[in-house]
């Protein structure tokens, strides 16, 4: 056998090589080899420190802020408006309607109210609360539908850019985080035919007139606006007898890469929300959901009991505030609002020329003007500037440049390990024939 043919080929690919500094290891001078070695671990050392700051900068996900023309309609420039009867008026409409047998109920709509806002409430008004809904065999949800007004009932007159249109194409009656709401979504706004040149208004407009009253006690309403991919809203009381303006910007920041190359940094479903997320991972901790929660909750948190009015404030306050063991990653589509908010009184209501005042009840009314600045507003496009491509790029030339394995270094190596290699095992292998003389025998 052939014992040095695999031998003598590794000798001459490091002799011949181009590879960093691999001709010096089969020198015979030692000094030759102690140099190659220090170099080689001083190139490694350089080599490893560079990769690991490339990657970590490659974590942080380095990326430019691209202005959007929100013209463009590539983003929902209308949120939802929201107008809601508060769920404490709901609950006092509900205590005047029933049999009390002389119980005193007076703090009853505040502990509601403090429940669903994740405030600390009395157990005691909590059970009493509780004990009246199961004797008149209702649910909170079922008293909320039932004794909130309907949205034609609270909302009476709408105006949107500066177009008298019918209330009810615009609000439906839903269930919200807040109670039983007359919700107005961005789609009813699109079905409303207006005159082109009202069109070309880079304000949009939206007044109402609320009927924020229950006879002769005024008991005001609540307003807020949301769009996709905002968090936490909150909102806002409104007192009869007052005048409104809001003025409302927005800034919105989408992640262009949909398909994070980075795990753990945000979500990209559609429809996806951090406070949902949050929500669903609270209802399954307590083992049971939110009474009122929305319809686009998924279907495992659906499958839960609504908790009990002792737990809501408990589910509320993890809900709202969060939870380090809840894993819910933030949406890649973020939406920050700014409203600037002011009123005034009613002044000679009966001289105003605005056809939206006439015949109103200045002590029974709200007059709600929403103002939504699309030129003062911004839409963002995060473009990240490190993908996979530039990653590798910058590894290899950190490799090139501290370790010579460059392209050519590289196709020697692969020559070498496919080609050469193997017919050097192969000759290795081969049997030398064995040459016999014959020899004759003498006798």
């Amino acid at each position: 056998m052939k014992q040095s043919a695999l031998s003598n080929a590794i000798k001459k690919f490091f002799k011949t090589t181009t590879l960093h500094g691999f001709k010096y290891l089969v020198s015979r001078y030692f000094h030759d080899r102690i140099g190659w070695a220090a170099c080689c671990l001083a190139s490694a050392c350089c080599a490893a420190v560079l990769c690991v700051v490339l990657w970590e900068r490659f974590l942080k996900i380095p990326a430019l802020l691209q202005l959007r023309d929100l013209a463009s309609g590539g983003f929902q420039q209308l949120p939802s408006v929201v107008v809601c009867q508060p769920p404490d008026v709901v609950i006092e409409n509900f205590l005047s309607r029933i049999e009390l047998n002389g119980t005193n109920t007076s703090r009853l709509p505040t502990t509601l109210a403090n429940a669903l806002q994740g405030k600390p409430t009395d157990e005691a008004q909590v059970d009493l609360l509780e004990h009246l809904l199961q004797t008149n065999n209702m649910s909170l949800q079922q008293v909320l539908y039932a004794y909130t007004p309907n949205c034609e009932d609270l909302i009476k007159r709408c105006r949107w850019r500066a177009k008298p249109v019918d209330c009810e194409r615009l609000f439906k009656k839903e269930l919200t985080r807040w109670g039983v709401c007359c919700v107005a979504s961005p789609a009813r706004f699109d079905n409303i035919s207006i005159p082109p040149l009202l069109g070309m208004n880079v304000i949009k407009q939206l007044d109402m007139v609320l009927q924020c009253s229950n006879g002769s006690r005024a008991r005001g309403c609540e307003f807020f606006t949301k769009y996709v991919g905002e968090e936490w809203v909150t909102p806002t009381r409104l007192s009869p007898g007052l005048n409104y303006w809001a003025y409302l910007t927005f800034t919105s920041e989408k992640d262009s890469d949909a398909e994070k190359l980075v795990d753990g940094t945000c979500n990209s479903d559609g429809g996806y929300s951090r406070s949902q997320c949050l929500l669903k991972c609270t209802s399954k901790k307590c083992g049971c959901s939110d009474p009122l929660r929305s319809i686009g909750i998924a279907t495992d948190a659906q499958s839960l009991p609504p908790c009990p009015l002792k737990q809501i404030s408990c589910l509320r306050t993890i809900g709202l505030r969060g939870n380090s063991t809840c894993l819910c990653l933030p949406s890649c589509q973020k939406v920050i609002t700014r409203t600037d908010l002011e009123y005034s009184p009613f002044n000679e209501m009966e001289s105003c020329l605005d056809p939206i005042y006439e015949g109103l009840n200045a002590t029974e009314v709200v007059v709600f003007r929403l103002r939504v600045n699309i030129v003062v507003s911004k839409t963002f496009t995060l473009m990240p500037t490190e993908t996979w491509l530039t990653l590798l790029s910058s590894l290899g030339g950190v490799f090139n440049m501290f370790l010579g394995v460059g392209l050519f270094s590289a196709l020697e190596f692969l020559f070498f390990l496919f080609v050469k290699l193997p017919i050097a095992v192969r000759e290795s292998t081969e049997m030398t024939p064995v040459v016999f003389n014959r020899v004759d025998q003498v006798s």
